[in-house]
């Protein structure tokens, strides 16, 4: 087998991932997706005196690599960090294969270990939703966000649960290929094992019907409480985020959310959802009652008095020397000497009420710096680059949810980025939440794959917690999901565009829901005690042979 062909073969694995994912993919795919890369794998194990010792990693890297680049290209489009991600997942891609490869090699002799790798690969998915440059959107179980009728037993495991799915199932097709070789004499194809071929025809069979028949069993089972509903409109105000010269005013933007909302509106009204960053004005937090356009759109939702609006802002809050963090700024003739910027959810009620939830989950390169306790010349320099740069949006513990006066409904908000991440929006439902509204804006995206991608995967998020969703985007996808991941009343891209729907608030609470990403934290823990075990196995290897 000649380099060119193992180089072909490996980007087969690339291919086959881009061409089953989300949305212009087919998920099944996923199932037979990771095959070419495992024998590339097991071909190098077999031949190791003809590759180097990280010929494993690059041709991991390869397929990695160009999954990643058909399937987020978009990203460069908002960040500079969209042209560094693919390399970093494709990176994390290959150094998992090469750690399995030498794992398999060192505990194994190479002919056993395949469970190493799932393991490995979850904990690497984990670390993506916690440390600096975090990055969940590629985790396998994302995959099939646009066919939740295979996938309702996520309210039990989670995304996690999708993509050990993904992993075993090509664990049994790449059996099933192994099992087939060549006819030296006539150059066909024949069975090395007629009886191992059928056992993991088999196998892989049942491991793709069970879930998916025991989703469907879920699917059809699956009733929502019979609580009382409420009233939600959704605002899709398609604010230019690009052109300046076609950019309206605060005033204007508030004259449009009026505009809008009362297409829709009405005296049953709970909540008018707008989108994140909506209004492009920099609130100040300790002076929003004496705001003008905040004022405006209280004194309109006086009109209906149930109503309440939540709409997406800058806030910016004043802080003392001891709450000083590494994104606060300084600041003269203020009564406190340091301000942060925040991306933030504002409910806007009645009688010039407000109360307002900052975002958490920061996209990296475009509202935080990765690494920036280290980094922190780049980080000043990058605060002197204009009025909301890279890296100076600040975090708080401020998780409170939102609450209707009329219903009591508790409601989360998760802004943009926020709704990836599982166990974050499965910890506000805990709390209470018994409806999610997603705010975004995507528009930076423009008409590609990304802001579609987004879109789907917030179906996943109302199966794993079984609540309904409202979802405002500024130029798209909004829409209505059911607990059971239908979606409803979609919007087109880059449309004005106004939807109600009657929600039905739930109050049950998922297996996912109480006990979170627990496959994840058992991959990782099982991950540091199998490296651990391999790390003293080498050395032993070592001082044996000497």
């Amino acid at each position: 087998m000649k380099k060119k062909q193992l180089f072909l073969i490996a980007s087969l694995t690339g291919i086959l991932l881009a061409l089953a994912w989300p949305t212009f993919g087919f998920a099944p795919i996923l199932f037979i997706a990771l095959v070419p890369i495992l024998w590339v794998e097991n071909h190098i194990s077999n031949n190791k005196e003809k590759f180097s010792k990280f010929a494993v990693f690059k041709y991991s890297f390869i397929a990695f690599f160009i999954f990643n680049i058909l399937t987020t290209y978009w990203i460069s489009y908002a960040t500079f960090f969209g042209l560094f991600a693919p390399f970093l997942n494709a990176f994390l891609g290959g150094l998992v294969f090469q750690i399995y490869h030498n794992i398999k090699k060192i505990l194994f002799n190479n002919s056993k270990g395949f469970f190493v790798l799932p393991i490995l690969w979850i904990s690497i998915e984990f670390l993506h939703l916690h440390w600096e440059l975090t990055w969940p959107w590629m985790t396998f179980g994302n995959g099939f966000s646009t066919m939740p009728i295979m996938v309702q037993w996520y309210e039990y495991t989670g995304v996690f649960g999708g993509s050990l799915w993904v992993w075993i199932t090509n664990y049994f097709a790449y059996q099933i290929i192994k099992q087939i070789g060549i006819n030296d004499k006539v150059g066909k194809l024949k069975l090395i094992s007629k009886k191992l071929f059928t056992s993991n025809l088999l196998k892989f069979a049942f491991i793709i019907i069970i879930p998916i028949s025991l989703s469907l069993i879920i699917w059809t089972s699956f009733e929502e409480e019979k609580n009382t509903p409420i009233d939600v409109v959704v605002l899709q105000p398609n604010l230019e985020p690009y052109d300046e010269t076609k950019m309206l005013s605060n005033n204007e933007i508030v004259n449009l959310l009026i505009s809008l909302s009362e297409q829709k509106a009405d005296q049953n009204t709970s909540f008018i959802l707008a989108p994140e960053g909506c209004l492009e004005e920099r609130i100040w937090e300790d002076q929003m009652q004496d705001n003008y356009n905040l004022a405006k759109l209280s004194n309109f939702i006086s009109k209906y008095p149930k109503t309440q609006m939540i709409v997406g802002s800058f806030s910016r809050r004043l802080q003392s020397e001891e709450e000083k963090t590494e994104a606060s700024r300084k600041i003269e003739f203020a009564p406190l000497p340091y301000y942060s910027v925040y991306n933030s959810a504002i409910q806007i009620k009645q009688d010039n009420n407000f109360n307002v939830y900052h975002k958490t989950k920061l996209v990296p390169g475009v509202e935080r710096l990765p690494f920036k306790k280290y980094i922190g010349k780049i980080l000043d320099f990058a605060i002197k680059l204009g009025n909301l740069p890279v890296g100076t949006l600040a975090v708080d513990d401020n998780h409170n949810l939102f609450e209707s006066e009329s219903s009591k409904v508790k409601v989360t908000t998760p802004i943009c980025y926020e709704s990836i991440y599982g166990e974050f929006v499965a910890k506000r439902v805990r709390e209470g939440a018994g409806i999610i509204f997603i705010i975004t804006n995507d528009s930076w995206w423009r008409d590609t794959q990304g802001y579609k991608q987004h879109a789907s995967y917030a179906s996943l998020r109302a199966i794993e917690t079984r609540r309904p969703i409202a979802r405002s985007a500024n130029t798209g996808t909004s829409c209505f999901i059911s607990p059971k991941g239908e979606v409803s009343q979609k919007t087109k891209f880059w449309e004005q565009d106004v939807i109600k729907a009657s929600l039905v608030p739930q109050t049950k609470l998922t297996f996912y829901v109480k006990y979170g990403d627990y496959i994840a934290r058992i991959c990782l823990f099982s991950s540091i005690i199998i490296i651990l075990i391999g790390i003293v196995y080498k050395i032993r290897q070592r001082n044996e042979k000497k």
